[in-house]
């Protein structure tokens, strides 16, 4: 079981981080939005990018999102201690239910930890941020898709043109048949 380090009514600096939002260029399409794919007849086409596009049938917007962590200590008091399964949390004045690792007794300990926290967490949204989101499909994967559907949407098309015009050709024809027999 872990050592309990804090007393109720103690106060400690608790390390932690303050975000600011920010914008990176899509390291995919540059900063333009689409993806431009030369595929194996030659034809050029471009798809929008599927890195800087955000929410459902979003628009590519040509950057993406992300935070830049600021470290800070913050001053608060204990009002509880929780232990559940051999590990300490406390409750603090700030509302917060907190990990012992987070809490120290100087504000300069509380810096450290905070910068340490805030590096790690920027560092991994970077990584996450500049991979593709579906490693599985390629940008030309995407061009071909949507050169399918133009495809099978042009056939469709036709298909019920044709069937649309079944019946003016049947009253044509009728007509036709009508005149003849007077």
């Amino acid at each position: 079981m872990s050592e309990i380090k804090f007393s109720i009514r103690e106060q400690v600096w608790r390390a932690s981080y303050e975000s600011t939002e920010s914008r990176v260029e899509c390291p995919d399409c540059c900063g333009k939005g689409y993806i431009r794919c030369i595929m194996g007849d030659g034809a050029e086409v471009s798809v929008d990018c599927g890195n800087c596009s955000f929410g459902f049938e979003a628009y590519a917007r040509g950057y993406l999102t992300h935070y830049l962590r600021k470290p800070t200590a913050i001053l608060t008091t204990i009002t509880g201690v929780n232990i559940e399964g051999g590990k300490v949390e406390y409750k603090t004045t700030d509302s917060y239910l907190v990990e012992q690792d987070s809490l120290f007794r100087s504000e300069l300990e509380a810096l450290d930890a905070a910068r340490d926290m805030a590096t790690e967490v920027e560092k991994a949204e970077l990584e996450r941020l500049l991979k593709k989101e579906k490693d599985t499909r390629s940008w030309a994967w995407n061009a071909t898709y949507h050169r399918r559907e133009i495809k099978r949407a042009r056939q469709s098309l036709e298909y019920h043109e044709r069937k649309l015009n079944v019946a003016a050709e049947r009253a044509a024809a009728e007509k036709a048949r009508k005149k003849g027999a007077a």
